[in-house]
């Protein structure tokens, strides 16, 4: 993959030029990504390792991808993938398994037009969701997840702002599903923003597997920045300070938004629920219902 000269010779100087002091990482940085890199940073620090963080391009997975694996990039916060997954088996790419999200991510909440708001009113199992389009962004790995349950979904280039508002408007799409979480806390109050037409589906809930991880370039300079994380994550689950962290900056949904909402349960094709290792499945979320 070709990237800009510039920006490789600055990460590939980087661990020379933190000379002795602290170690300077490039780490993936995103608005909804704050708690996981809070995480990342604390796990270091209480790992032995002195960092300071630059950030990494923002790129869509496809690039996410090349970039961590060529070692471009150190660290990066994102969802498990069969390419991340393979890549790890072949020693390409490195992961740590602690659900950075607390398996939120896969806990899934329509956004609609307000005008279509009870759209899903008689939505009750997978196989009724299958007369709606849905959108996802390119390269986004619910798109296979959503298509092997046989729900039709399109891949939407432009989202971030809540663009496809007006694809929902032109009949392009009905609902664009995200996590849960996320939505409450950041998304739909951003989207709002600019297409205050957009709300958030009443009746439906959908959850399949699907964690937010850690990983690490495969690079040997990173090997002491993967061993500090591995480290520093088993003390901050042991002595609770990881769920201090995450409350600080996330909270789990009120009980009252699963009340009047149907959940429904759709296989992750790729992976289950035993991806996350029994040291860290104590952390994910139960709404009671599974």
């Amino acid at each position: 993959m070709a990237l800009p000269i510039r920006f490789c010779l600055l990460v590939c100087g980087l661990f020379v030029a933190a000379g002795a002091g602290a170690m300077t990482l490039t780490v993936q940085n995103e608005p909804h990504l704050a708690q996981a890199r809070a995480l990342v940073q604390e796990a270091l620090r209480v790992g032995g390792l002195a960092v300071d963080m630059v950030d990494s391009p923002k790129a869509n997975e496809r690039r996410n991808v090349a970039l961590i694996s060529e070692g471009l990039t150190h660290i990066d916060m994102m969802p498990a993938t069969p390419t991340r997954l393979e890549l790890v088996r072949n020693g390409k790419l490195r992961m740590i398994p602690i659900p950075l999200d607390r398996g939120l991510l896969g806990y899934r909440v329509n956004l609609l037009l307000e005008s279509r708001r009870d759209m899903l009113a008689g939505v009750r199992t997978a196989e009724d969701l299958r007369a709606f389009s849905l959108g996802q962004n390119v390269g986004w790995m619910d798109v296979e997840i959503y298509r092997a349950a046989g729900i039709p979904t399109k891949e939407i280039k432009d989202w971030a702002d809540g663009e496809f508002a007006l694809q929902m408007e032109a009949g392009f799409l009905d609902l664009f599903p995200l996590g849960l979480e996320e939505t409450l806390t950041h998304f739909l109050p951003h989207f709002r923003g600019k297409y205050p037409q957009l709300t958030i589906d009443p009746h439906v809930i959908v959850r399949y597997p699907w964690f937010r991880f850690v990983w690490v370039s495969p690079k040997p300079e990173a090997d002491e920045v993967f061993d500090a994380l591995q480290r520093g994550f088993d003390k901050m689950v042991a002595n609770g300070r990881f769920l201090r962290i995450w409350r600080q900056y996330r909270k789990p949904p009120p009980r009252g938004v699963f009340a009047g909402r149907v959940v429904i349960d759709i296989p992750n094709p790729f992976y289950g629920y035993d991806l996350v290792p029994p040291k860290y499945r104590h952390l994910l979320f139960e709404d009671g219902a599974r």
